[in-house]
């Protein structure tokens, strides 16, 4: 017993020492999602919390009806509060205020050739083809708008960008009048002809030396004598300011987005915009998903409506899938994250990776892009490489069908998924990431390009839209049926469980079609598994579908 007891005061040493003691947020704030169609839920949660004088004080995102909220902190302990809010019956959801902070690591060799990243010769050491093919995928398309005639947007979550900067196509709401304080539009935002500023809730967006290297690497103007060349030529970049302070500000930010291309397919697109993608270049080192359910929520409300996002996993060199991550641990299909790779396809040494988590690499190693002032600089960080990933995305929806476009009008999440798929299966494979990635890759535009433009008869992510997932109960004890719905044709699909490690613990071969198994919690040699989270997926031999979660109790 005193063995063990030693052992529990060594660990929680380390533990102390590794994450440090500071709170990873902001006493006496909360965010709260309320029920909707709720009359007077303010003025009731203000009531009913009275003892430690909760109190509204902005909304952040009106479709999802997420509020800040603050309380007078040291009356009792901030678990107990937040214990006590979630289980109020006008509330859906509750959680802190946690800290944010962008991501980026300084170059320390600023010797490698200009954009090695899109175009890689070899120069200065680098490995000749490390890079993702963007002359190749630009012989295809530049980007910039569909062939049904919308104007592709990037959404650039960050500190800020150079609204000057003559390399960079920035977006513009047409609809608002800049600075005469009305909603014009009458969204929600005023003033919000730039973008949107989350910091002070206003539409006015701060210079920022990372934002704006960032919205170049997606979307520098290409082919103008200027400059560099964005991964998407001719994409429009929306600067939204929005990357650090605290978790109010992000859900604020990405509640900017889900307003604006929520209102672009209400309206046909007559108003609103036609956003497809998200660059969250900033997070929470060790963040664990489970205290930041409504921010990971978000990345599914974009989802279904059709947009990507991408996030950038941390500059630290350790397993995500053990320690944790925000956003990049956040288990939603409709997000991609992204780790750093160098000029010669290795990992950089200060990225951090995950068989389950992180779903594949991109440039980030001394990067040249856009900076603030109207100037150009080299950055380093899994900050550079996720923009890569944000570009590519705006990219294939440049070169999409019309077929597939009217498709994605009518099911947005469905085609969203299918081009995550594209950008997940279009990877070059690479040693460095092949056993520490989903994919086990880096990004090449040309690659899937080519999977979305050339899809055979019987390829299978035709099917993608078709597929159904899921297991009840979720937790379990002690079984839990998996199902699925399955188009025709099929070849050898099994369904995989893996534990939170990423090891294979059970494999269970499909021969119904719209079907189940059932899991009893035992691996291949019928042993019970112990109590925990473990994911499950089903493989075929052309096609993976994304990973889901279940937890088993005992």
């Amino acid at each position: 017993m005193k063995r063990e007891f030693i052992f529990i005061l060594i660990l929680l040493f380390l533990f102390i020492s590794v994450y440090g003691t500071e709170s990873p947020y902001v006493s006496g704030e909360l965010l709260i999602q309320l029920k909707n169609n709720v009359d007077n839920a303010l003025e009731t949660l203000s009531e009913d919390f009275n003892y430690f004088s909760l109190k509204p004080v902005k909304l952040l995102s009106r479709r999802m009806n997420i509020w800040l909220f603050e309380f007078s902190s040291g009356r009792i302990s901030d678990e107990d509060v937040l214990i006590s809010v979630k289980n109020h019956p006008l509330v859906r959801e509750a959680q802190f205020n946690h800290f944010v902070e962008e991501r980026e690591i300084f170059p320390d060799d600023p010797s490698f050739d200009l954009q090695w990243g899109l175009h890689n010769t070899g120069q200065t050491g680098g490995l000749f083809d490390a890079d993702v093919d963007a002359p190749e995928a630009w012989d295809i398309t530049t980007g910039g708008v569909t062939i049904l005639g919308d104007t592709l947007i990037v959404a650039i979550i960050d500190g800020g960008c150079d609204l000057n900067h003559g390399d960079l196509s920035l977006w513009k709401n047409y609809e608002e009048i800049p600075g005469n304080g009305i909603d014009d539009d009458e969204n929600g935002y005023i003033d919000d002809y730039d973008g949107w500023n989350a910091y002070n809730s206003t539409g006015n967006i701060p210079s920022h030396s990372h934002g704006t290297h960032v919205s170049g690497i997606a979307g520098a103007v290409g082919n103008n004598t200027l400059g560099v060349s964005g991964v998407n030529w001719n994409a429009k970049v929306m600067p939204i300011a929005g990357s650090s302070g605290t978790e109010s500000i992000v859900v604020e930010a990405y509640g900017y987005v889900l307003e604006m291309r929520s209102i672009y397919n209400e309206t046909n697109g007559e108003h609103g915009a036609f956003v497809v993608a998200t660059n969250a270049s900033f997070g929470v080192n060790y963040g664990n998903p489970a205290n930041f359910p409504l921010w990971c929520a978000i990345y599914d409300s974009l989802g279904i409506i059709g947009v990507l996002s991408t996030g950038a996993t941390m500059n630290i060199s350790v397993n995500v899938d053990e320690v944790g991550d925000m956003p990049t641990a956040c288990d939603s299909d409709y997000l991609i994250t992204v780790t750093n790779t160098t000029s010669t396809d290795e990992k950089n040494s200060s990225a951090a990776w995950g068989l389950v988590t992180i779903d594949l690499g991109a440039p980030g190693t001394s990067i040249y892009s856009t900076n603030y002032n109207n100037s150009y600089s080299y950055k380093t960080g899994t900050s550079m490489s996720t923009p890569h990933v944000t570009g590519a995305i705006a990219l294939l929806f440049s070169a999409a069908s019309e077929e597939l476009l009217e498709q994605y009008q009518q099911e947005p999440a469905e085609v969203a998924l299918l081009m995550k798929d594209y950008i997940l299966e279009g990877i070059d494979v690479i040693a460095a990431l092949d056993t520490i990635t989903v994919s086990g890759g880096r990004l090449n535009l040309y690659n899937s390009l080519q999977l979305m433009l050339n899809p055979s008869s019987n390829d299978e992510r035709i099917y993608r839209v078709s597929l159904t997932l899921r297991n009840y109960p979720n937790p379990f004890n002690p079984i839990t049926t998996i199902s699925y719905d399955l188009p025709v044709n099929i070849a050898n699909p099994v369904i995989e469980i893996f534990n939170i490690k990423g090891q294979k613990i059970r494999q269970f071969s499909i021969f119904n079609i719209q079907s189940s198994i059932v899991w009893d919690g035992t691996d291949e040699n019928n042993q019970p598994v112990s109590t925990g989270v473990y994911l499950y997926r089903l493989k075929t031999d052309g096609f993976m579908s994304g990973t889901k979660k279940m937890l088993l109790l005992k």
